[in-house]
């Protein structure tokens, strides 16, 4: 696989930033936090995707998810990459955001996106997971050291190709499946089984002979019965089956003694109703007759106070007119005294002779007084003629409003309103009038009805009565005597058939019950018989059960027998992967290293084999750095994956950074994150081509 683009929507501090890659030494230099890091977790995440921690690990160091989601958008956290696989080219989309999470993968020569069963990456490339990703090809600074699982990772895949002869068949899987399965068979409980089941055959024995005594019992029990259920039912003579019948029947006869009496008494009450409603009605008769009356009276007082309205308005109209005649005589008394003012004036003026001037005012002034004095006099005449007018209808007035009070005091009232009301009152009380005729009608009839159905219900009481004790009367006294002749003779019958019922009802309860018992044990025989066979079939699982174990014993020996001959085999393979690559980094210093299958190194040095603990940390995270190369190409195929070094060469000095970036030289895609810049300067010193990256 090879990286080609890096195309980084919203991610860290990247926003819409590409960045191409090219086989061979990619240098990606920038400063310390210009991003380094950053690009490293992008190019994670989208091979494998970000997990979104919860509970304490949230916001922590460890919650990758929280540290590059993206401030101003966190709805766009996503990007894009572009890689190469064999010789097809293919673009990487994923959204990272929990909300929108989504990974897709599209052939860029076809455009076709490729259906992922389970969507991980491994499926378009065989063995790359996030481990296998973090344990080899990915080293970040001072984290060279591999973890257990890629121990695991690479004892399974020895292990596989030895005994399976193919990688892809996962022999440590097989032999979980085989203990898991020895495991359950191991937990069948047989014995406890079979121990159960001998036990419920012999109860299943004992309720066999259980159910044959409660049989013969049962065949008693039921005989008793039918000759209880004769006696019981013996057939009664007819004079007795009636009389049982009437008996029966008085229940209804106190039930229609007690309507009696209620209706009696309804009867009294509505009677009484009745004949106040008649007297009442009678009243309100008499008192409504001057209701035709009143009607006339309202109507003319109505009139007459709308006549005395209309004078009131006329007589306001007079009034409003006599003030403005006034009005008008002095405003042109004031016009013909200023007349000859102004014209004396003007005349002075124009003439300069006050003679003129004077004569010329008294002309007009005389002319004016005979034109006021005729006006004056026009005046007097129409306010002779309005006070004779508003005499008139003053006059009226009085009339109307005297007639008026007339008719308010004939029937003591205050105003013509409260005679309207009056008119209201009786007109209610014709309706009362009405209202109660028509009550007193259904009252009638309903007193007539009561009396026809006291007099049904007498007769019938009566005739029942008779039937059993002489009485003439119907009374409390008698109904009570009948009801203690009836109850006694009905006590002595029902005690006869109350102890035969008793009889019966205990038999008949012991035959229930015995049928519940056998009903409980009914599928017992056939239980038992299935138990006798679950029982013999159990015997035979269990021998099975324990060949079965016996077989997965041995063949979970055989392997483990097999696993140090497999290390050897593979291990040294290995071994020497290692060697060759810490021998070229240390100068031939170290040559031979030993692994086991803990993936536990030792370094041989003059004879002798040390652990790696006692070298220099240094020397340390070249080893480890040697073993993820190693590993890499024996779990993801020989220099075929890009190689992700994140500031890693802090503890290499010099010459061995040189003869390390030798050795990597030849693979097809190296990533070099670094905030030094010797990486660069050495590669030029060795005349190595690289493709330089700034951020």
């Amino acid at each position: 696989m090879l990286l080609k683009k890096l195309k980084v929507d919203y991610f860290g501090k990247f926003s819409k930033r590409e960045i191409n890659l090219k086989p061979g030494i990619n240098i990606i230099y920038g400063e310390n936090e210009a991003g380094k890091s950053t690009l490293h977790a992008f190019i994670k995440g989208m091979l494998f995707g970000i997990e979104r921690l919860r509970g304490r690990g949230a916001a922590s160091k460890e919650d990758v998810y929280s540290r590059y989601l993206p401030w101003d958008y966190p709805g766009a956290y996503k990007g894009q990459m572009d890689i190469k696989v064999k010789d097809k080219f293919y673009r990487l989309q994923r959204s990272f955001h929990a909300n929108n999470r989504s990974f897709t993968i599209i052939n860029l020569e076809t455009g076709r996106e490729l259906k992922l069963k389970e969507g991980h990456i491994s499926e378009l490339i065989p063995g790359l997971t996030e481990s296998s990703f973090c344990n080899t090809i990915s080293i970040e600074q001072l984290k060279a050291q591999t973890d257990t699982e890629l121990a695991s990772q690479v004892r399974n895949y020895i292990t596989n190709l030895s005994i399976a002869k193919s990688k892809e068949v996962n022999v440590e899987k097989a032999v979980r499946i085989l203990k898991e399965k020895k495991k359950a068979l191991e937990s069948i409980p047989y014995d406890s089984q079979i121990k159960d089941l001998s036990k419920e055959i012999e109860e299943g024995i004992e309720k066999e002979e259980k159910i044959d005594a409660l049989t013969t019992q049962l065949r008693q029990l039921e005989k008793e019965w039918a000759n209880l259920n004769m006696q019981l039912n013996k057939p009664k003579s007819d004079k007795h089956q009636k009389e049982e019948e009437l008996m029966g029947k008085l229940p209804v006869i106190l039930e229609k003694y007690n309507i009696y009496n209620n209706l009696s008494e309804e009867y009294s009450s509505l009677k009484k109703q009745a004949e106040e409603l008649k007297d009442k009605i009678a009243e309100w008769e008499d008192e409504a007759k001057g209701v035709f009356a009143l009607k006339d009276s309202i109507y003319e007082a109505q009139m007459l106070s709308s006549k005395c309205e209309e004078y009131l308005k006329k007589l306001h109209k007079i009034y409003n007119k006599d003030e403005e005649e006034s009005k008008n005589i002095k405003k042109i008394g004031l016009i013909y005294i200023a007349i000859p003012i102004v014209m004396s004036l003007f005349t002075y003026l124009v003439t300069k002779s006050l003679m003129t001037g004077a004569l010329l005012f008294l002309l007009l002034l005389i002319i004016g007084g005979a034109f006021y004095i005729y006006t004056l006099n026009k005046y007097k005449n129409i306010l002779l003629d309005n006070q004779r007018k508003e005499n008139e209808i003053k006059e009226r007035y009085l009339e109307s409003e005297t007639r008026i009070n007339s008719i308010l005091e004939k029937y003591q009232v205050a105003s013509v309103q409260k005679l309207v009301q009056k008119q209201e009152e009786y007109l209610k009380l014709s309706v009362s009038i009405e209202h109660s005729k028509e009550l007193l009608s259904n009252l009638n009839e309903r007193i007539k009805e009561l009396e026809d159905r006291c007099d049904q219900l007498h007769d019938t009481i009566m005739l029942y009565m008779r039937s059993f004790i002489s009485e003439e009367e119907l009374t409390y006294e008698a109904i009570e005597r009948l009801s203690d002749v009836i109850n006694t003779k009905i006590n002595e019958t029902e005690k006869k058939q109350s102890q035969i019922k008793s009889k019966l009802d205990e038999c008949n309860l012991k035959i229930e019950k015995i049928k519940w018992e056998l009903s409980l044990m009914e599928d017992n025989e056939v239980e038992l018989n299935k138990n006798k066979e679950q029982h013999k079939y159990l015997i035979q699982k269990q021998k099975e059960n324990d060949m079965e174990i016996a077989a997965i014993n041995m063949a979970l020996d055989t392997i483990g027998e097999l696993s140090v001959e497999i290390h050897d085999s593979f291990g040294r393979d290995l071994d020497k992967a290692v060697s060759k690559i810490i021998s070229g980094v240390t100068d031939g210093k170290y040559r031979d290293i030993k692994i086991d299958e803990k993936l536990n190194i030792k370094m041989g040095w003059k004879d002798n084999y040390i652990i790696l603990d006692r070298l220099s940390a240094g020397t340390i995270d070249q080893v480890y750095f040697a073993l993820r190369l190693a590993v890499a190409d024996l779990l993801l195929g020989k220099n075929t994956m890009p190689l992700l070094l994140d500031d890693t060469f802090a503890l290499y000095d010099d010459s061995r950074l040189k003869a390390l970036l030798t050795q990597i030289k030849d693979r097809p895609q190296v990533l070099i994150f670094t905030c030094q810049k010797r990486e660069r300067i050495f590669l030029k010193e060795l005349n190595i081509p690289f493709n330089y990256i700034k951020i």
